[in-house]
């Protein structure tokens, strides 16, 4: 049988892969795990496609060298940079900017003849299938009928927090969209949210709900000699009779931290208790800093109760999560919602927000109640903290739950799917 000859967006790699692994977002991951397992099957061939202006780059240069991308063949197209180009025009017309609307012109030329120097007829003409895990579709691509074009849609945040005006990768990508176009959505939450926003422009019908998976192989580990070993990496003096609740997020309004600090010290003044931390991890938004140092300033004499661990190595993750007392995560919404994931693998029982697609991701096997519930978030940890048999029946639970989740199932969905619209009797 011939192969599938899919075009796989790489711009995400390029963005991510040499850079420090702070600024390495979910959907790196995510676009990694789902190459790594779409690459084993011998049906499919993958070509990595990136956009013209990374043509003469030096992470293009690196990663072509790199172990594993030196396999595959690379395949430059024009891809969105001419968007953000044309906008300058346009809004330089309407400034009357004559020079800086010329040199616009220009950089629009220069890129319309470097694509006609390295676009390849046979690679397109030969494509099935044009694979973007996050950015917007080239033009040159969304041209071509015979490609069918499928995105991983992972959320609609910025659509729902309102600041879709403000974010240009969220409008490029929705500014592609049409009835023909294929999706595979993290969750059925995310896809219904992009029906919500953007149902005019997509079918319903083409869009598959396809859960990913945790970005690594979480196990329980409780062994306390190696949890004081990375709590010291991280500044902080691990007593064997402390105990912690966990908690792992970007520090940024929708996490809702300030809420569950404000929750944890009501609930260790309340119940009197001295031998309780929350241990927080991920890096802060550059402008909610200051919110996290007033947070803590209002904390006052249990200030010292809060550890603010920063960015946290994937290698150190396990042992944090499976040692913790409870993990908590109550966010106000989550495209899939990986670390309550992540933490039931590895053990720990969970607390989470029961909106967006969380309670897709946990069903039964965690405590859900709403994000801003006080007294409901007081008493879970409470029931958690003062319970052993509550948690080990939770601990049991993830666990049990956590096996529904696998790269190679979301794989295993997607290339069903791509076999599918392919109607590959017809056209292989």
């Amino acid at each position: 049988m011939n192969k599938i000859n899919i075009l796989f967006d790489i711009k995400i790699f390029l963005d991510s892969f040499f850079i420090k692994d702070t600024s390495r977002s979910g959907v790196y991951f995510v676009a990694m795990n789902i190459l790594q397992v779409m690459q084993k099957n011998k049906d499919f061939h993958i070509i990595l496609t990136y956009p013209l202006e990374y043509e003469w780059s030096a992470n293009l240069r690196k990663l072509k060298r790199e172990q594993y991308f030196s396999q595959f063949i690379f395949f430059c197209t024009l891809g969105n940079s001419d968007y953000k180009i044309k906008q300058n025009i346009e809004r330089h017309k309407k400034n009357k900017n004559l020079i800086k609307l010329l040199f616009n012109f220009l950089r629009l030329m220069k890129l319309y003849i470097k694509e006609k120097l390295y676009y390849n007829e046979e690679i397109i003409k030969n494509t099935h299938v044009y694979f973007s895990p996050f950015f917007a579709i080239p033009e040159n691509i969304l041209k071509q009928e015979h490609i069918k074009k499928i995105y991983i849609l992972h959320d609609t945040i910025p659509l729902i927090f309102h600041v879709y005006s403000n974010n240009l990768l969220y409008k490029q990508i929705i500014n592609t969209f049409n009835r023909d176009i294929y999706a595979f959505c993290v969750s059925q939450s995310c896809k219904d949210d992009y029906l919500k926003y953007c149902g005019d422009k997509l079918d319903a019908n083409k869009m598959f709900v396809t859960h990913i998976a945790a970005n690594q192989q979480y196990i329980p580990n409780y062994d306390k000699k190696e949890l004081i070993k990375v709590l010291r990496k991280y500044n902080v003096e691990y007593n064997l009779n402390d105990k912690y609740l966990f908690s792992l997020c970007s520090l940024e309004p929708r996490k809702n931290i300030p809420f569950t600090i404000a929750c944890f010290l009501k609930f260790i003044r309340r119940n009197k208790i001295n031998d309780l931390y929350f241990y927080l991890g991920g890096s802060a938004w550059k402008n909610f800093k200051s919110v996290m140092e007033k947070t803590l300033e209002e904390a006052g004499e249990f200030k010292n109760k809060i550890k603010l661990l920063g960015y946290i190595n994937d290698s150190d993750l396990n042992i944090l999560y499976s040692n913790s007392l409870f993990f908590t995560f109550l966010s106000q919404y989550e495209g899939f919602g990986m670390p309550p994931l992540e933490a039931m693998q590895a053990g720990t029982p969970v607390i989470t927000s029961n909106n967006s697609s969380l309670p897709e991701v946990v069903g039964d096997a965690a405590v859900s109640l709403t994000y801003n519930d006080e007294e409901a978030v007081i008493k879970a940890f409470e029931d958690f903290y003062f319970n052993e048999d509550l948690r080990n029946e939770y601990i049991k639970k993830g666990l049990e739950r956590a096996k529904l989740f696998s790269w190679d199932k979301c794989v295993g969905k997607m290339m069903e799917v791509i076999e599918e619209i392919i109607n590959i009797k017809n056209n292989l």
